[in-house]
């Protein structure tokens, strides 16, 4: 059945004792965590916010928000039927202050898409701060698929951040740019590698 909780609907798990996991993505912008019942593969809880530089608060008050709005979690977590993972920048100092198991970033994009896509040759994945390109290449030798990551993370270039300093310079919310895009007729010069350059290249 489903329960009113916060933002979202709770789906109730559907074993009497339920087995959970968490996984948590605590970034340089955002906190973004999930919760899973382990049992079915579904996701029982999901959230996305801003930390505003406040990450271990923004990660406890989703813990606690999970521990009300999650049908059986108290329940679990006190019968160890509970994992934590984490990830992102801001994930491997948190992690044993929690109990989670820290994942490094890289290696939770694959986990992800192996698993959602794994038909996938490649993916770019913007953060923040920082951008990961990992292409998916089989060894013709073992025939397992190989990962080959790049990552930029020493600017803000072609980031999230980089396309919210473009949306605010423009006066446009972020969650338009990209239908705008669509609608161009013509490519114009833009500097994609410093978000400075590039917000007076929008201007």
């Amino acid at each position: 059945g489903l329960l009113s909780g916060g933002s979202y609907p709770i789906l109730l798990p559907t074993m009497a004792a339920a087995h959970y996991l968490i996984g948590m993505d605590v970034g340089s912008t955002t906190v973004k965590a999930v919760v899973v019942d382990a049992a079915t593969d579904s996701m029982v809880w999901h959230e996305y916010q801003r930390h505003e530089t406040r990450q271990p608060e923004k990660v406890l008050e989703f813990l606690k928000r999970i521990d009300d709005e999650v049908y059986g979690v108290r329940a679990a977590i006190q019968s160890g039927a509970v994992r934590v993972f984490i990830t992102g920048s801001g994930g491997m100092g948190i992690a044993p202050r929690i109990g989670a198991k820290f994942v490094q970033e890289v290696n939770a994009v694959c986990l992800a898409v192996e698993k959602v896509h794994p038909a996938a040759g490649s993916v770019i994945e913007l953060g923040g701060q920082d951008a990961k390109i990992i292409v998916f290449k089989e060894d013709p030798e073992t025939g397992r698929k190989q990962k080959i990551p790049s990552m930029n993370d020493k600017c803000a270039g072609g980031t999230g951040r980089f396309m919210e300093i473009v949306a605010e310079a423009l006066h446009v919310p972020l969650s338009e740019i990209g239908p705008l895009s669509l609608q161009s007729t013509k490519a114009l010069p833009f500097s994609a590698t410093c978000a400075a350059f590039g917000r007076g290249a929008a201007v």
